[in-house]
């Protein structure tokens, strides 16, 4: 019998490390998207539309990542560290050089790239500048993926919380520097912001790095498998990718989802998306306090799995579920209560203002079925449910989100606001569907289908 207390304490240990590292991380991009804040509209988009593009590349490496946790972590509840130390290579080997390639790609077409969100003249010659600058940190990106899965798969949350400290007083400290400038360094704008980004993201990479292969107090030490490093094996590939793909085509789907949603927004106006930017910041800030649920649902169901415990399951998945529901109280309140504080903090353009104001209210709507459905997400993905998750997203992302938000704003023409209610109502839509399998399917029982662990057969679900 496992003490509710000792499961508590478990979650939290895992939890609050990775709510300090992305309260870390949302600081600092708040702070770098309020310093480019106090540059002009177009600035804002162009920076918006670069993030876009790159961060539906960086979805591919954070799929793939998902995959290496619940992996990883379900030979380290089978207490087979070498396995884990060979899962994280076999992604290492496979994905970095790929991001390689995908960085070549954006840097020599950028305007490619940007076309499929605008094809304004002034906003492109920022994005392009931006596009470039940004392209150089998507293979540091993939590496800080991978190593933050390893730290993960084994309950290790604080170290990532480290690495990205460091990272982001990086980022800020260089940010300031080349937007604004100084006595020595001239003002760089929009394309400083990009460089220190990337100067950020390099450290990430190289000091994760450092941190899992260094002789004493790697997180690898006593872990050796005897294999060489770029030696694929199909095995580990297979259970990384058949889990982590469909997590990356979930991230995918919603990264080409905001290129049409995108479009839509800036057929309104430049002000509407550069509002629409700085709203999602706004939201991130309470966003930070349940990111590391999908990862803790993932990690923690995983474990359990791989030790068979059902009972260890299931206490997990309810006391994720209570710690969801009383963070989402909190962040509702602030939302309702403060659009217009938050707004404040990232501009002083008050047309940008009372525009992502809207937003920022009608986001509170989504926050208790978001936090809900990374639990249940994580919950069923590592359950054996691999495509379930990427099958929700399509609904909610685009039979509900991209659907109602071309109808408001190329048929109808309504307000903008109507594009915000798209929003939230998508989020409420893969809750329930979510909250159906769960229950359909029998998902917090599966472990008591599955039979003894083998030592020595890989573990597949």
């Amino acid at each position: 019998m496992h003490q509710k207390k000792e499961i508590s304490r478990q979650i939290y240990r895992l939890l609050i490390p990775m709510i300090l590292e992305n309260i870390l991380t949302t600081s600092a991009s708040v702070v770098t998207t309020a310093m480019v804040g106090r540059l002009t509209a177009l600035e804002i988009s162009a920076q918006g539309v670069g993030g876009r593009i790159t961060n539906t590349y960086l979805s591919l490496f954070k799929g793939l990542a998902i995959g290496v946790t619940v992996v990883a972590a379900l030979y380290f509840g089978e207490g087979r560290r070498d396995k884990c130390r060979r899962t994280v290579e076999q992604a290492f080997a496979t994905a970095v050089p790929l991001g390689i390639f995908i960085a070549a790609l954006v840097m020599v077409f950028p305007r490619w790239f940007i076309q499929l969100f605008t094809s304004d003249a002034e906003m492109m010659s920022y994005a392009v500048v931006y596009l470039r600058v940004v392209g150089l940190g998507l293979p540091s990106v993939a590496i800080t993926c991978f190593v933050t899965a390893a730290f993960q798969s084994q309950g290790n949350t604080k170290t990532p919380m480290i690495i990205a400290g460091i990272v982001n007083i990086v980022n800020i400290v260089f940010g300031w520097l080349l937007i604004f400038g100084n006595a020595v360094i001239p003002a760089m704008g929009l394309a400083g912001a990009g460089i220190a980004l990337v100067i950020a993201q390099t450290t990430g990479a190289l000091l994760g790095l450092f941190l899992l292969y260094h002789r004493r107090i790697g997180l690898f030490v006593g872990a050796e498998h005897g294999k060489p490093f770029f030696s694929l094996e199909g095995g580990y590939l297979k259970e990384i990718y058949t889990t982590g793909l469909p997590a990356s085509c979930e991230n995918l789907l919603w990264q080409f989802a905001t290129i049409i949603i995108s479009r839509v927004i800036l057929s309104y106006d430049t002000n509407s998306y550069a509002a629409y930017q700085l709203g999602l910041q706004a939201e991130s800030v309470c966003d930070m306090l349940s990111v590391g649920f999908i990862t803790a649902s993932t990690t923690l169901a995983a474990r359990a799995i791989g030790q068979r415990d059902d009972l260890l399951f299931k206490q997990y998945f309810k006391q994720l579920v209570r710690i969801s529901l009383t963070i989402s109280v909190f962040t509702c309140a602030v939302l309702f209560l403060g659009p217009r504080f938050l707004m404040g903090l990232l501009t002083d353009k008050q047309e940008l203002i009372d525009i992502g104001v809207k937003y920022v209210f009608i986001s509170g709507f989504a926050q208790l079925p978001q936090n809900l459905s990374k639990i249940f997400n994580g919950t069923i993905r590592s359950a054996g449910h691999k495509y379930v998750p990427m099958a929700i997203s399509f609904t909610g992302i685009w039979l509900v989100r991209v659907l109602l938000c071309c109808l408001a704003g190329w048929v109808f023409h309504w307000d903008i606001v109507a594009i915000w209610w798209a929003i939230a109502l998508d989020q409420l839509v893969r809750v329930l569907l979510s909250a159906a399998f769960l229950w359909k399917k029998r998902v917090l029982h599966v472990v008591q289908t599955l039979p003894p662990v083998n030592a020595e057969a890989p573990s597949s679900l």
